[in-house]
């Protein structure tokens, strides 16, 4: 199949799903929006602290991807469903803090985030019914990796694209008591997205053990782990958290820097998140398929192939991330104006987007070489090196300094961020050229 093609065919879906996703998430906001300012920096204050749980298991997700895509090319389901069961088994250890901190220590948890106690009261509510919905989660993000991984893509988007309906829908109904329902507010933003996650978990596992796909286990399969299966799962696996853990904890640091600047900037800032979230749902699709294919060709040992894939993503990534940003932009007036909030604020949020948008070519090359290629040869305790050095040596101390020191205007602090970006794809590109990502994992012996 030519290279366009198979490209085009794994991206497709995967550019469906983030469409959706980020449909949603900013219906979501816009029906939070309708609320309050306040209301905005609550939910998008608890999203942080889910946004790092969720990015822990993306590490573990995407980095076991590297073992089942390319276990899939060497057409070895056994240890697939080995894999799968490895990577289960670490989600419900990480999964343990979390819950403790969102379900018993809800008050705590935000208020490392936020001093505002009008943000803090509404947050509390919203993250102890979210603590609940973690489970699901990561059990459908472990199944979600394995059906990419092995080119399953059509059936996670679709189960994707019914729970971001769910959820939806569920909001629409709970935050403004729609049918005889009592309006529930942020509570019911939070009760939405719980029920949302155990319909996605249902329909996952049904379709899984009903048609016998990749990834299937029993509890054979956690027997069968043994002390070196998990050695080398982990010399890959546990870096590619560790990246994901210190850049979702620096992302996170930006935000509480910016609650401290206003709670009207952490507002304004969530409404950008919201819109520029539309501007991945192509560019990480490349991203994750050029993952699968990579990982898939390196896993044949067909080493020039996965150079030539990685060659030609890269030169799509750049062309859709102009063409994204300039649409994005052309439509962003519009997009903001909907919001019900201070007219300040939203020529803030206009003003940060478009800042945003102009280094979104750099952004979008440093997701694919991360995500997309390094990850996929394993080459990921370089690529934590890189992200979280430039993060929190350069991105975070800049950012924290120009806001809190200097007290300069929002649009000069969050240039800061966008430095640190720069720097990083200048070194990530060096690292390409060099192509230590090239080699083949699992017939390693470590």
């Amino acid at each position: 199949m030519n290279l366009y093609k198979r490209l085009f065919v794994v991206a497709l879906p995967l550019t469906i799903q983030q469409l959706l996703s980020s449909s949603v998430n900013l219906l979501d906001t816009l029906m939070i929006g309708q609320l309050s300012e306040v209301a905005i920096a609550a939910v998008g204050l608890s999203n942080q602290f889910y946004f790092v749980y969720a990015l822990l298991l993306f590490g573990l997700s995407s980095g076991g991807g590297i073992f089942i895509a390319q276990y899939w090319g060497a057409k070895d389901t056994v240890n697939i469903s080995k894999t799968t069961a490895l990577m289960l088994t670490v989600a419900a250890l990480l999964l343990i803090p979390f819950f403790i901190l969102a379900v018993f220590f809800p008050s705590f948890t935000i208020r490392l985030f936020s001093p505002d106690a009008r943000v803090i009261e509404l947050a509390v509510s919203y993250l102890r019914v979210i603590g609940y919905s973690l489970l699901p989660a990561a059990i459908s993000q472990v199944f979600y990796s394995v059906l990419r991984s092995t080119e399953h893509v059509f059936i996670a988007m679709v189960f994707s694209g019914i729970t971001m309906g769910l959820n939806a829908f569920f909001n629409w109904i709970l935050i403004f008591g729609l049918f005889g329902l009592p309006a529930l507010g942020v509570f019911g933003a939070g009760l939405a997205t719980l029920i949302a996650r155990l319909a996605e978990l249902g329909m996952v596992m049904a379709v899984i053990y009903g048609k016998s796909l990749p990834g299937k286990l029993g509890f054979i399969h956690f027997q069968s782990l043994t002390k070196r299966f998990f050695k080398r799962f982990m010399v890959y696996v546990l870096p590619a958290m560790g990246n994901e853990l210190s850049w979702s904890m620096g992302i996170t640091l930006y935000a509480v820097i910016y609650s401290h600047i206003a709670t009207d900037v952490l507002a304004a800032h969530r409404m950008m998140q919201s819109i520029e979230s539309f501007t991945f749902a192509f560019l990480f699709s490349i991203a994750h398929a050029t993952a699968i294919i990579v990982g898939k060709e390196l896993g044949k040992r067909k080493f020039d192939e996965a150079i030539e894939v990685a060659n030609k993503s890269i030169r799509i990534n750049f062309i859709l991330s102009l063409i994204t940003g300039l649409t994005i932009f052309a439509f962003s007036g519009w997009m903001i104006g909907v919001y019900n909030v201070k007219p300040e604020v939203r020529g803030l949020a206009y003003l940060i987007l478009g800042l945003s948008l102009l280094f979104l070519p750099v952004k979008s090359l440093n997701a694919l070489l991360v995500v997309g290629i390094f990850r996929a040869g394993g080459d990921t305790k370089y690529t934590l090196f890189v992200e979280g050095g430039t993060l929190w040596a350069l991105g975070v101390p800049l950012t924290a300094f120009v806001g809190l020191i200097l007290e300069a205007p929002f649009p000069w602090v969050f240039s800061m961020s966008l430095l640190e970006e720069g720097m990083k794809g200048l070194i990530l590109s060096i690292r390409y050229r060099r192509r230590i990502w090239v080699r083949n994992v699992i017939g390693e012996n470590i």
